[in-house]
């Protein structure tokens, strides 16, 4: 280093080795094709269009639906991950050709576009919410859940997508997987995404069942007075005032309203 430090041009600056990464370096997810198996994904239940497009190994990234999951950079460090693991791999692997980067996204958002376009990658669209990344070397697939989960019907796929949940089964699933059973995935809230399965799960449910166990205050908290008595007639709009206001009212009046209402007062008032 010293050599070069001295005898480098003026404008080029020389410094030490330094770390090229700030946290340990994890692909989500690794696929492995395995040998004298036959079947190119007829059977399979999940992301049907993808396995046929698979080498022997592959790296997967996948990016939940939150609107900041897809983060500048992460295609690339995709890509990088890619590079590592041939190096880990390269006496078991044929070529680089072996290798395969998917990177799952719920939607495509201008962030993924501008790094492609830094990158002078182009993005072939290959139907069904699957594409093809040209230009990395690496054959690369793109993958958006949005569009997957309508184009296969996956109830499912549609967990990590920003689509709603429709069947029972895939709630269940959800379910299970937002609260695991004690001694399961104890590190289950600290995934990335997690919030958002959460709400996806509440907003699966119908509002009775969200609603369940709540005490009253609970179920109105947050909410502005006029909000509280929205889509109330006006006579029951009455029941939502206090007991000593109740009282002030003549009996006159009380009679001029529906019975089911002047009864429910007349009880918490105490007055025959």
């Amino acid at each position: 280093m010293n050599l070069v430090r001295a005898r480098a041009p003026a404008n080029i600056s020389v410094h030490p080795e330094a770390p090229l990464a700030v946290e340990p370096q994890r692909a989500d997810m690794v696929l492995l094709r395995k040998e004298g198996v036959p079947g190119e994904g007829g059977e399979a239940r999940v992301l049907r269009g993808l396995w046929p497009l698979l080498g022997t190994d592959t790296v997967l990234e996948f990016k939940s639906p939150a609107q900041s999951a897809f983060r500048r950079g992460d295609l690339l460090r995709l890509w990088g991950y890619g590079v590592q693991y041939h190096v880990a791999q390269i006496e078991r692997l044929s070529g680089y050709r072996a290798l395969t980067l998917v990177l799952v996204v719920a939607s495509v958002t201008r962030t993924l576009l501008r790094e492609l376009a830094e990158m002078d990658w182009t993005l072939v669209r290959l139907g069904g919410g699957y594409g093809r990344i040209d230009g990395a070397v690496y054959a690369t697939y793109l993958v958006v859940t949005d569009e997957v989960a309508e184009a296969e019907q996956d109830d499912f796929l549609r967990i990590f997508s920003h689509r709603p949940v429709l069947s029972a089964e895939a709630r269940r699933w959800l379910q299970q997987w937002v609260r695991p059973e004690e001694g399961t995935m104890q590190d289950v809230k600290e995934l990335e995404g997690y919030d958002e399965m959460l709400q996806k799960l509440l907003d699966s449910l119908p509002a009775e069942r969200r609603l369940a166990g709540l005490a009253p205050e609970e179920r109105l908290a947050g909410l502005a007075p006029e909000e509280r008595l929205a889509g109330l007639p006006p006579a029951h709009q009455l029941l939502a005032l206090s007991d000593d206001v109740l009282r002030g009212f003549a009996d006159e009046y009380l009679r001029s309203l529906p019975a089911e209402v002047q009864d429910a007062i007349r009880r918490r008032i105490g007055r025959p």
